[in-house]
């Protein structure tokens, strides 16, 4: 209740932000530290995932078959992976089985949250894991029932909550292939990661089968089932984009995800082909205000109602099937290369669609949130220090990420930004990316030194703090700057209002204060002066 009353305070809405779930996991106490070095991606590289899994609807105990192909990157006689052990209670993942290259494998040993395999000989070449399971997951799959009471099943993963329920590398730098079979009963519709396979009857179920042809990190690789109607919106360069809502939800809320041809369409312009072979938009007890699984993303239930009032959401969930998704931050200190970008990828959508003031608008908005932000949290955007990975979900990662891209397009001009955005999906698509590989491409294509650009934007705490003044003598009209300590390097654009011309100027901006006079024989007796009157530089 604390935090919640404290944000409502600080006006920092997280109503369909990922930002909600921060609150939710402290107050359940789960310590999810960041992993900035998991030690297996440095041993194994995961291939391909395999999940065969069959879910009821007398209990919540699910039945999974991993299989899962391994390639060694140096020779090895032991590895690891993520995985959720019964430990107390009901809930927690019993191992059965476990084959190594088919046959039955018995040197592992399984703790609270990995499996660890001993093998008796160096392996250097591809080798494959079966593991046969069962189990009630903690989290991760979340089984319940959505606001009508119907039974559903919604993998949620994000950000390290999939060895919950698959045996994985729980690591956004391992990206692998996946396929999902889910045996499910007769009433469900089920969408999952990957292109559908097929969907056969069995024994009173109905296997439902999905691959992917480009490797996903495991924080997006999920499937969802539950009692759905379905509208096919357009299929756009192969495409499939349809939207899945709940079939106790009014029919016209079939419409709220028909945005996503759209915003698909104005991406796939802008920066490059989407990657993945379908786009549902699916009604789902996602914990957060939308999370978005590689080709199937998941929006809260809450957001079918009729109106199509989520077009901001949608555009952000969408921009990650591009940022976050495609192309992956190799590290969680990378997040803003995932968040940023799909905030500034909506800020760009609504420049499209509803022109340049609301886009100025919107990016006051995000500035105004920065600010508050900083009031009481100061950490750089690129954030390498140990901590709980639901508090990288911040302003700093989101709005501050955005801001940092519409300052660069501003250094480096809308040519070479939107040559950069193109050329950085292009060069990391399907792979993962740091920000030093954004970095040394924003140098390569701008041809201008940026270290200090990003250093100051990206590595330190807080933001510029600024106040203006205005004093005139005889001669002469004194625009002063005053700037609070740690001093940053501007350019600070200030607008001069005749009655009939305007003129922009930028005024370096680099320490306490900074003075700068204009003859007042060359003003008119009506002059205006606005700071930052387009809305290009993020200060107080």
């Amino acid at each position: 209740m604390f935090i919640h009353t404290f944000f409502n305070e600080m006006n920092i809405n997280f109503k369909y932000t990922k930002n909600l779930i921060s609150s939710i996991f402290i107050f359940y106490g789960l310590v999810l530290f960041a992993q900035y070095n998991n030690p297996q991606i440095k041993k194994v590289d995961i291939l391909s995932y395999q999940f065969k899994i069959n879910i009821n609807d007398s209990t919540d105990q699910i039945f999974g078959h991993a299989k899962i192909k391994i390639h060694p990157l140096t020779k090895i006689t032991n590895f690891n992976l993520d995985f959720d052990k019964k430990t107390s209670g009901n809930k927690g993942m019993k191992i059965h089985k476990i084959l190594l290259n088919g046959k039955e494998f018995n040197r592992y040993k399984f703790e609270k949250n990995k499996i660890s395999f001993f093998i008796s000989r160096n392996i250097n070449k591809d080798f494959t894991i079966e593991i046969f399971y069962s189990g009630i997951p903690k989290d991760g799959l979340y089984i319940s029932r959505n606001k009508y009471g119907s039974r559903t099943f919604f993998g949620d993963n994000w950000p390290n909550r999939a060895h919950y329920w698959l045996p994985v590398i729980d690591h956004p730098s391992d990206k692998a292939l996946v396929s999902f079979e889910i045996s499910a009963p007769e009433h469900y519709e089920v969408v999952a990661s990957g292109k559908f396979i097929s969907r056969i009857k069995n024994k009173g179920k109905i296997i439902w089968k999905y691959q992917s042809e480009v490797p996903y990190p495991t924080k997006v690789m999920v499937f969802g089932a539950a009692d759905f109607n379905i509208k096919n919106y357009e299929i756009f360069h192969n495409i499939p984009i349809s939207g899945w809502i709940y079939k106790n939800s009014p029919l016209k809320g079939l419409d709220d995800y028909q945005p996503a041809v759209e915003i698909l369409k104005f991406y796939d312009s802008i920066i490059g082909p989407y990657s993945y072979k379908k786009l549902a938009n699916v009604q789902s007890k996602t914990r957060f205000g939308g999370m978005e699984n590689a080709g199937n993303i998941f929006y809260n239930e809450k957001t079918v109602d009729g109106t199509s009032s989520t077009e901001n959401l949608i555009a952000h969930e969408v921009g990650h099937q591009w940022f976050g998704n495609s192309v992956t931050e190799k590290n969680w200190s990378d997040i803003w290369l995932s968040e940023g970008f799909a905030t500034y990828l909506t800020d760009l959508f609504i420049e499209h669609k509803y022109g340049k003031k609301a886009f100025e608008k919107r990016m006051k908005m995000e500035r105004d949130k920065i600010i508050r932000y900083n009031l009481f949290k100061r950490n750089p955007v690129v954030y390498t220090e140990k901590e709980r990975l639901f508090n990288l979900l911040n302003p700093n990662s989101y709005e501050k990420g955005a801001w940092v891209l519409h300052m660069l397009r501003q250094k480096i001009g809308d040519k070479n930004f939107f040559k950069l955005l193109k050329d950085f999906y292009k060069k990391y698509r399907n792979k993962n990316a740091s920000t030093t590989d954004f970095i040394n491409l924003s140098e390569k294509i701008s041809g201008m030194n940026l270290q200090e650009f990003f250093q100051q934007w990206l590595y330190r705490s807080g933001i510029p703090e600024l106040r203006f003044e205005t004093k005139k003598d005889k001669n002469f009209l004194y625009i002063i700057f005053h700037q609070e300590p740690p001093y940053y390097q501007l350019n600070f654009p200030i607008e001069i209002e005749f009655p009939t011309k305007k003129y922009f100027i930028n005024f370096p901006v680099d320490k306490e204060k900074n003075i700068y006079k204009i003859p007042l024989n060359k003003l008119p007796k009506n002059y205006k002066i606005l700071y930052d009157p387009e809305v290009k530089i993020l200060y107080k």
